[in-house]
């Protein structure tokens, strides 16, 4: 399982920062956001719940101020990279 979850951590590090919230940042800048969400998606929390997590973070964490609508579809990105897995 530790094996997979790296994996998956350098998977959606790659979808998250295709998004360049950053523009310039290292690739590792979001990987407390990106194992927060995997936590999530492995306990099948949902879309919901993965909305509030990175709107959450997102904002308190690296103080961006991002769109509903774009975090709506991160989401929706990331569930349906999760429903492949």
């Amino acid at each position: 399982m530790k094996s997979q979850f790296y994996y998956w951590e350098k998977d959606l590090r790659k979808l998250i920062n295709c998004w360049d919230f950053i523009p310039g940042a290292p690739s590792d800048e979001f990987d407390a956001l990106n194992h927060k969400i995997l936590i999530h998606l492995t306990k099948g929390s949902d879309n919901e719940k993965l909305f509030n997590v990175l709107k959450s973070e997102l904002i308190s964490y690296y103080g961006l101020d991002p769109i509903d609508k774009d975090i709506l579809k991160l989401t929706e990105e990331i569930v349906n990279w999760w429903d492949k897995q």
